[in-house]
């Protein structure tokens, strides 16, 4: 997402704001959730405390940008968990960020959010950002306060960083680590968020196509620090990807003559791969959302099969039936034999929906109205299935 620098020394001008638009209230109560009586469970004090990460639970994430009176953003987010069987309310956190902080993914920008799910932790209790565009922070979703934050008072230069996501299975901090004001061939770091930067651990950038070969989790956190979405294979080393100009590509792990890739950060090291039907004549628009195995890639609501070389497209299936609506990101089950997704009906009201890879309609899980009455500055986001 492209940065926004927010100035600080703000703290209560953009409590004032986010009080006026909604910020200062119980969401649950602000709004119906459409499933399981969600503004009862919103007043109980255990929705605020409870886990938002349950399993065979969904977790909606809604960031509401604010104006922070020196024309600069303030940021609210707003977590929300449903039982992925019939939509009972789960649990919610309402975060008001500080000034000058922005979340790592799911605020910036109009249209999908994608790469959402590594700006949050596996725990669904820390939210990934940075501070003033260059420092790479982790926010507790509790208190909206930042965790491991440096030593105010010591005096040292940082590399800046430009990126920065959460692993998904060890739940430590990515980003990169630029010692220009450009990006170059620059090292990844990664740290526990809660023990601060003397846990910090450095990935050289020539080491960094061994990240994009050990597992489809780790290489897609890497290339989230470049600002590339990706969704890489299980095991790693083949990568999907979509441009508007080309639709999607496969690219495999490519080291250069050198050893150092071809350009500068994770992406560097990224070789386009020749796919029978990917090519220049039968292009394929879709963005990718995960890869159910080594050789299909769901991509928007589209199953894509490809020979055990990915030198060809094999098959193309349709997930849901031609329709109007305004559809979201799907998510894989955590047992791989289905997928929810948001999507947006001809009344302007959102709902969760889960579907099954045998084809057929989706079935409605629950109703997802937004927190706050200012939908103009808000974005929805299905984060995850827990």
């Amino acid at each position: 997402m492209g940065r926004r620098i927010v100035k600080a020394g703000l703290a209560a001008g953009a409590a004032l704001v986010l009080a006026a638009c909604g910020g200062g209230s119980d969401p649950a109560t602000d709004a119906s959730t459409g499933g399981g009586g969600g503004s009862e469970a919103g007043q109980d004090g255990a929705a605020k405390t409870t886990s938002l990460a349950q399993p065979d639970s969904l977790t909606v994430a809604f960031c509401q940008a604010l104006d922070n009176g020196n024309g600069g953003e303030a940021y609210q987010v707003i977590l929300r968990s449903f039982a992925a069987k019939d939509g009972a309310f789960g649990g919610e956190r309402t975060t008001a960020l500080p000034p000058g902080a922005e979340p790592a993914a799911g605020c910036g920008g109009d249209g999908p959010s994608y790469s959402a799910g590594t700006a949050f932790d596996k725990g669904l209790t820390l939210l990934a950002g940075t501070v003033d565009g260059d420092r790479a922070a982790a926010f507790d979703l509790a208190t909206g306060h930042e965790v491991g934050a440096p030593d105010p008072d010591s005096f040292t230069k940082r590399p800046k960083n430009g990126g920065v996501a959460f692993h998904p299975a060890t739940g430590r901090l990515w980003y990169d680590l630029q010692s220009q004001d450009f990006q170059s061939t620059d090292p990844l770091g990664s740290r526990d968020p809660k023990g601060g930067l003397k846990t910090e651990e450095n990935t050289p950038f020539a080491k960094i196509p061994d990240l994009l070969e050990q597992d489809g989790a780790t290489a897609d956190t890497a290339l989230a620090t470049d600002g590339i979405h990706a969704v890489t294979v299980p095991d790693g080393g083949v990568v999907a990807t979509s441009t508007t100009d080309n639709g999607v590509r496969l690219s495999r792990v490519d080291r250069g003559e050198d050893g150092e890739g071809s350009g500068v950060g994770a992406g560097a090291f990224l070789g386009d791969l020749a796919t029978v039907g990917l090519d220049e004549d039968n292009k394929v628009f879709c963005e990718p959302a995960f890869w159910r195995n080594a050789t299909t890639l769901v991509c928007d609501f589209k199953q894509l099969t490809f020979s055990a070389d990915y030198k060809k497209l094999l098959k193309t299936e349709d997930l849901i039936p031609e329709n109007d609506r305004i559809n979201g990101q799907p998510v894989l089950s955590p047992d791989g034999k289905s997928f929810a997704f948001l999507s947006k009906g001809e009344d302007g009201r959102r709902g969760l929906f889960r579907g099954d890879f045998s084809g057929g309609e989706p079935k409605k899980i629950t109703s997802v109205d937004p927190p706050v009455a200012d939908e103009d500055n808000l974005r929805t986001t299905l984060i995850r299935w827990n």
